[in-house]
């Protein structure tokens, strides 16, 4: 998502349901602590969002965070 945009609360949101739907599906103990640390990563952003909805995370979460975004989008279409 080279054009991504940073939609917000509704962003991050989207992106921890993925991963919670993704967390609950995978059977891997390592691969669901990896998941398990970027649902608690996501959820500070959140509660930081939540606390100051101005808030914008930094560049890098935003890399990510896009990247989560595009999945979710992808896991939303192919249900």
């Amino acid at each position: 998502m080279s054009n991504y945009e940073f939609g917000g609360r509704a962003d991050i949101e989207k992106a921890l349901d993925m991963l919670v739907n993704l967390d609950n599906v995978q059977n891997n103990a390592i691969v669901v602590l990896e998941i398990d640390e970027e649902i608690a990563r996501l959820q500070t952003e959140l509660d930081k969002i939540v606390a100051d909805p101005s808030y914008v995370p930094d560049n890098d979460s935003l890399e990510v965070l896009s990247g989560y975004v595009e999945r979710a989008d992808d896991w939303n279409n192919n249900k």
